[in-house]
């Protein structure tokens, strides 16, 4: 079956299967099995860190350190009847100590990436998120076997996490076995909800993504994803979406209501293994325009519509013998020179957007660089636009990224591992830019002067010293390179801290993790 057919057949068996998925069908006349179960993980998390930044964004102020502990929830409860399920997804992220004003009565702000705090007597509201709240089902009366997902879920794309749309939408999803080696999937992802507008005080627009995309299997250990993507937005969307980048924010000043982004992704992922050996490569390429009304230097420009071009390539491997595994990593996203300000609508964008990463592109490399054991820490952690864990860019500048990490099973339940990794943007850096992280890097002098990030070392080990229990200790450290270099001062217990010469970044972690 061609591609082109396949899809039709798709997506005309996705809308039969829907409609007759609403007609009564009499019940079997056997019991339909039932079941419930609950799965998921907990952690308790300590984490020290010296100059990792977080909040004040400035990697030459050496007195920044901080030691905290935390608890992660992350239970699954799933309900089963026969093929069809329902699947309730909660997270708790509780900090050990009151980090907030008021402490864990109240809404105050909390610590990166957690929602409130645990202190004396442990009455906090309001703690329980709502991640996933799905029913999938088989839809009845359709020639070829058709899956249906219809809520709160998580995407399901791409092999490797982060590459385009990774973590959770509202929405639907449907894949369609279309012969016994073809599989046809379709993602509907509501990223907002105009709604009636401006008569329930809600002023955003119709935002949403659309992601096709096949897999085919044609040798055993051979899969191949092409996939097609269309991301919507009417005026302000959600900073998963869209970062502040090149000084450019990413407010209704800039995006006001009838401002339009149209946002193209084709390519191929593709994972091959082979015995003990994998290699998964990625490739991606993003074209479109965004309609930006710009503020100074270039208001007088006024609404128009800007041009984007953008490559993302990225190419994994590993090799296993026994105990030991080594794996590689090389991957570049193309970017913006210094002397092209993209806040002008007149300069087209070359850097490279997802629709939603979560965080997670190049999870599980990097303590510092990007996110692994303690997942709320990462560089630029609070500034979207440069945390390498939301995109592959730096700000507007590329990426082009090397990493090795190797682990070895000293027995069952003991492993010793380790990471290296390096960073630099495609194109120099203006380390003369101010940071804000609400716009990113707004340009200095207009000159690139550096595109080293930094060299990062981690050593770890995992010991699963109980059933369902594994203690993970991990120690990384960043040499800073002259990337991370910028023109804004900050002041620390009333001391201005400048931010010329960015000092290497040191982490250790703890975690004890419970899977049931």
């Amino acid at each position: 079956m061609g591609v082109g057919r396949g899809v039709v057949t798709f997506l005309a068996a996705a809308g039969v299967g829907l409609v007759m998925a609403a007609v009564p069908v009499a019940p079997a006349a056997a019991e339909v099995p039932t079941k419930v179960t609950i799965s998921g993980v907990v952690d308790a998390v300590s984490s020290w860190t010296r100059n990792l930044s977080v909040v004040d964004l400035n990697y030459a102020d050496r007195a920044d350190t901080e030691w905290y502990a935390r608890t992660r929830v992350r239970p699954d409860i799933t309900a089963e009847v026969g093929t069809t399920k329902f699947v309730l997804g909660l997270e708790i992220d509780s900090v050990w100590g009151a980090v907030g004003a008021g402490g864990s009565d109240t809404a105050a702000p909390q610590r990166s990436g957690t929602t409130h705090s645990i202190d004396l007597n442990t009455d906090t509201p309001g703690v329980i998120e709502l991640k996933w709240g799905y029913v999938e089902f088989d839809a009845p009366h359709v020639p070829r076997p058709l899956r249906v997902r219809l809520g709160g879920q998580p995407f399901a794309i791409t092999y490797k996490p982060g590459m385009l749309a990774t973590g959770d939408f509202g929405g639907a999803y449907a894949t369609l076995a279309a012969t016994p080696n073809t599989k046809l999937g379709l993602t509907w992802a509501q990223v907002e909800e105009e709604t009636t507008g401006p008569g329930d005080g809600f002023v955003h627009g119709e935002d949403y993504a659309v992601v096709a995309h096949a897999e085919f299997t044609p040798l055993r250990g051979l899969g191949i994803k092409p996939l097609y993507a269309l991301f919507v937005a009417d005026s302000v969307t959600n900073r998963a979406a869209r970062q502040g980048r090149g000084g450019l924010g990413t407010g209704a000043a800039n995006y006001p209501l009838g401002n339009a982004e149209w946002r193209h992704t084709i390519g191929v992922d593709a994972r091959w293994r082979a015995g003990a050996f994998t290699l998964e490569p990625t490739v991606l390429y993003q074209w479109g325009e965004r309609e930006v009304t710009p503020d100074a230097p270039f208001a007088a420009i006024g609404k128009r519509a800007q041009d984007r071009s953008a490559w993302l390539v990225d190419l994994r491997s590993g090799w296993h013998a026994g105990a030991l595994l080594v794996e590689g990593v090389a991957a570049y996203a193309t970017g913006n020179r210094a002397e092209e300000d993209v806040r002008s609508p007149r300069r087209t964008v070359r850097y490279f957007e997802p629709i939603n990463t979560d965080g997670d592109y190049f999870v599980g490399w990097s303590e510092i660089l990007t996110k692994n054991v303690e997942n709320l820490n990462s560089l630029y952690g609070s500034a979207l636009g440069l945390n390498l864990g939301t995109a592959p860019t730096f700000d507007k500048y590329g990426l082009l990224r090397l990493g090795a990490r190797a682990s070895y099973a000293v027995a069952p339940a003991f492993t010793v591992r380790s990471a290296v990794g390096t960073g630099w943007t495609a194109e120099p850096v203006d380390t003369s830019s101010t940071l804000a992280a609400a716009t990113g890097l707004t340009p200095g002098d207009g000159r690139g002067d550096s595109r080293h990030i930094g060299i990062e070392l981690d050593l770890g080990v995992q010991w699963r010293f109980a059933p369902g229990l594994a203690l993970d200790l991990v120690g990384a450290y960043l040499w800073a390179g002259g990337a991370l270099t910028q023109a804004t001062a900050t002041s620390t217990n009333g001391v201005t801290q400048n931010a010329r010469s960015p000092a290497d970044v040191q982490t250790v972690t703890a975690r004890v993790r419970y899977s049931f």
